[in-house]
């Protein structure tokens, strides 16, 4: 099992900033093009490259599915999400876990909760209004729309302050 740390999964976030949103997308940016992505697979882009979970048959990379509608209903998104990842309570969410978010109907849009260098919390997501991953302030609107908090099994983590 890898001991990742919140340093590296944001570290290896901040390497897909600037990606095109594409949905359904895994290919991250690169000298030869804008690459295309979307929301979840950001997350799985990452942790591919980290290796976590690496080996599990049972893992999120593992089970990664490009079949799902761009509002994915009835709980799609938090059943697959549960089955791979450690929920947390929101009051206890720290730097480098996945953010689960409601914009429309059901939980649709993740995210990576980052921590800006200067200070202050931010959020690292594909962003289809900005049509690329972007890492942003995590705002009340943000804040307001936030169903679940998740974690990676295997990894140390530090508390936001």
């Amino acid at each position: 099992m890898v001991k990742i740390t919140e340093q590296q999964i944001i570290e290896q976030a901040r390497t897909w900033l600037g990606t095109k949103y594409h949905h359904q997308g895994r290919l991250k940016k690169s000298a030869r093009g804008f690459g295309g992505v979307d929301c979840i697979g950001l997350v799985i882009g990452i942790i591919d490259e980290l290796g976590i979970q690496d080996g599990d048959e049972n893992s999120l990379v593992a089970a990664d599915e490009t079949n799902y509608s761009m509002y994915p209903e009835q709980g799609r998104l938090v059943s697959s999400i549960q089955k791979h990842l450690r929920e947390v309570p929101k009051e206890q969410m720290r730097v480098g876990d996945v953010l689960l978010f409601k914009t429309f109907k059901d939980p649709q849009h993740v995210g990576l909760l980052s921590e800006y260098p200067s200070g202050g919390v931010g959020l690292i997501h594909c962003n289809s209004s900005a049509g690329k991953v972007v890492e942003q302030p995590l705002a009340e609107t943000w804040m307001r729309m936030l169903t679940h908090v998740y974690r990676f099994k295997n990894k140390q983590l530090k508390s936001i302050k």
